[in-house]
């Protein structure tokens, strides 16, 4: 047994570069390491000449190498180049790191809430394997990563399988990719696109089989494995012989530890009688066992499924790792499983899958559902009574295969709940994990739609909170009021309107200013409308008594007011051309951009000249950046948490002033909540493109399509 690795964990906190996200410079990524004992391990991965240093607790010390570029790549993987040099450092675990000016979290206590996801990179595998890399519908890692992020962990769980970019793209929509198993690769398929959740929490990481000598195991032993590096067990020869390693422990604290387990090479064909893999897998379950002794709850991490099921058309439901289980076999442990464990966490089958059975106590999730090409639908039909063992059989499983990733969150005792996310973050089912005691077992529900009206605990402590509307619905702005009206114990805040103009806030400030001396103010106060008249409010183009009571309220409170739009002078000149629009945020993909065109073309009837549709597209995305900008500036001038009123649009997460906000604020919390008719709160895409939707009634009005028509036909004047 190694016992050096069998001390450490794996955490990695990436660190990208400037607040505005800008493109990765190899030299200014770096990762964390915890380790048992208290110590954790800092590495930087850089293309420098020599190591860099890093701040702890204030003091600058060096860094030592790791392992060095390697630019001669083996015979049997010519595109497996690695021009970059990776350095470590080790420090206590709760050291304050700084890299470049910038924090690296670590542990600092037994986590709360920690963010499990795996097999999440986008396969491109000949003959017939190809993911659409450049959709972030048919690859989303870079969403969930970011919908994880904004969870706040304390604590990220992957459990193998990172690189999937194993062949050249022959199909549309992976065009330009890079392939093999190289830096390249693991920088597109894992680094990039999941650096904000790298950027949240630290990891700890399981070692899949495409994480194999055969495969992209170079990269794991350069970039993840937390063992020091050796050239003799690093996979950089070939016709390696897979040497799999032993069991570690991950001492989280209260109690809890994670026992990491490499099924990497393990056979899915069932073995026979001596098979040697069966033998070795026989002596790792023995140390899982031993680990197991030292604290009182456990949880087993390995990529194959131990305990679990797939499903396969024509085939039907499949039993676990044939391998795996002959090496139970072999133990005869009473409960089936190395005794004192409460659950097992597994990737390899892309799908979600929560299951509770008989014969064997742990619960056994996998959450290979990160981002990889998924399993074909299992039936609606649940397999009760599926031995997945010898005597080991299915008692209640729940099983999903959409895109996205779980969050457990410790509650009272040893009880957890566990919550499956969609890409967007939003909860698909929670379920009650209990722990405590044998045997273990779990209740779940599907998310419910909001049967109350009272805004989502989030929303309390967001640093941007985005309120939408429907600008006629009054419904909708009665409901808002109340929300705002719900924050006045939570403390100050700043209130930002789409209705202001930036231009005008030196004329709103003072406007504010001389309108302290009479409040309290009530909505029709000529006062207040003094200070809406400073800001720019169209009185003609906005009803006033949708926004007089949100704005004399916060006013009341003694808020600050945010102008946060951008004049109509400045986005007729976008739209006519004469103006330059802004750039795209970065990593604007080509879904995100379809799904702004269309809302723009469909939120104008259809009814534009497609050569106006770009300039249009452009002058929406000018006002989501300005909105974002002012968001962040009064975030950062103020400190105070910013509140913003706006249209259902601009609040969208995918492609709207969330998307701007989260590259001007990378670490900032955002909830955005909407209110939706009773025709778009049965649009499911629309309704994830929110944190929280409530629906109101239909607001009577003279159909908006007829009247643009008639604008556009000049037959009636704006």
């Amino acid at each position: 047994m190694n016992l050096w690795k069998a001390s450490l964990v794996v955490g990695i906190a990436w660190i990208g570069t400037g607040a505005h996200g800008a493109e990765m410079n190899v030299g200014d990524q770096a990762y964390r390491l915890l380790a048992t004992e208290g110590t954790s391990v800092v590495r930087v991965v850089t293309s420098a000449d020599e190591c860099p240093k890093i701040e702890v607790e204030g003091q600058t010390r060096d860094m030592t190498q790791r392992v060095g570029p390697r630019m001669i790549p083996r015979s049997d993987q010519p595109t497996a180049t690695f021009p970059v040099r990776v350095c470590e450092t080790r420090v206590p675990q709760n050291a304050r790191v700084r890299w470049q000016g910038r924090e690296l979290p670590g542990l600092m206590k037994a986590p709360q809430k920690i963010v499990v996801l795996g097999d999440t990179g986008c396969r491109t595998k000949w003959p017939g394997f190809y993911q659409s890399c450049n959709d972030i519908s048919q690859w989303p890692l870079a969403q969930v990563a970011q919908s994880a992020a904004d969870e706040h962990p304390d604590l990220v769980i992957h459990v193998g399988d990172y690189a999937y970019r194993e062949s050249p793209c022959r199909a549309t929509g992976c065009d330009g990719s890079p392939y093999g198993y190289g830096w390249a690769v693991w920088q597109a398929d894992f680094f990039q696109p999941a650096m904000p959740l790298l950027n949240a929490a630290p990891w700890v990481v399981v070692r899949g089989n495409h994480e194999s000598c055969g495969r992209a195991g170079q990269g794991w032993f350069r970039l993840l494995d937390p063992a020091p590096y050796q050239a003799g067990h690093s996979c950089s020869t070939e016709a390696v012989k897979e040497s799999p390693d032993e069991p570690y422990r991950v001492v989280l604290g209260a109690g809890l530890q994670l026992l990491v387990m490499d099924s990497t090479g393990v056979s899915e064909k069932k073995p026979r009688p001596g098979n040697q893999e069966v033998q070795r897998y026989e002596r790792q379950f023995d140390t899982v066992a031993e680990l197991a002794r030292h604290a009182p709850h456990n949880w087993l991490l390995l990529h194959h499924p131990v305990l679990g099921y797939g499903y396969l058309p024509l085939v039907g439901y499949e039993a676990s790792n044939p391998v795996l289980t002959a090496a139970l076999a072999l133990k005869k442990y009473p409960d089936w499983t190395p005794p004192g464990l409460e659950m097992v966490l597994q990737g390899h089958v892309h799908t979600f899958e929560l299951t509770r059975f008989e014969g064997t106590e742990p619960l056994s999730v996998i959450a290979g559902f990160g981002g990889s090409m998924l399993e074909p639908p299992f039936p609606s039909w649940i397999p009760g009574h599926q031995e997945v063992a010898p005597g080991v059989h299915v008692a209640a499983s729940y099983q999903d295969q959409r895109f996205g990733y779980l969050v457990l969150e410790r509650q009272e005792g040893d009880h957890w709940q566990l919550q499956e996310k969609t890409v967007l973050g939003k909860t698909r089912r929670t379920c009650s994990l209990s722990l405590d005691h044998s045997p273990f077992s779990f209740q779940c529900a599907e998310e419910a739609p909001a049967t109350n009206r009272s805004l989502p605990e989030a929303a309390l402590h967001a640093d941007y909170l985005l309120l939408g509307e429907v600008h006629d619905n009054a419904a909708g702005h009665a409901l808002r009021q109340q929300w705002l009206e719900s924050l006045a114990g939570a403390g100050r805040r700043v209130l930002a309107l789409e209705q202001f103009d930036r231009d005008h806030q030196d004329s709103l400030n003072q406007a504010v200013s001389d309108i302290e001396k009479d409040l309290p103010v009530s909505g029709d106060s000529l006062a207040l409308k003094a200070v809406a008249q400073a800001g720019a409010f169209n009185f003609k183009g906005w009803n006033w008594n949708f926004y007089s009571g949100d704005l004399a309220w916060a006013l009341n409170q003694h808020w600050p007011v945010a102008a946060t739009n951008l004049s109509r002078h400045f986005l007729g000149g976008i739209m006519k051309g004469q103006e330059a629009p802004p750039p795209e945020p970065l990593h604007w993909n080509e879904q995100q951009r379809a799904t702004l065109n269309t809302e723009v073309r469909e939120g104008h009837c259809n009814l534009l000249p497609e050569s106006q549709l770009p300039l249009m597209v452009a002058a929406q995305r000018a006002r989501d950046r300005s909105m974002a900008e002012s968001l962040v500036e009064w975030h950062k001038k103020t400190g105070l948490p910013v509140v913003l009123l706006a249209g259902n649009g601009h609040g969208r997460k995918d492609t709207a002033v969330p998307v701007w906000l989260h590259q001007l604020d990378p670490e900032a919390r955002i909830v955005s909540v909407a209110v939706l008719e009773p025709e778009q709160i049965q649009d499911n895409t629309l309704k994830e493109a929110y944190d929280a939707v409530y629906p109101v009634p239909l607001q009577a009005r003279a159909d908006p399509c007829d009247i643009l028509r008639k604008r556009l036909t000049g037959r009636l004047r704006p």
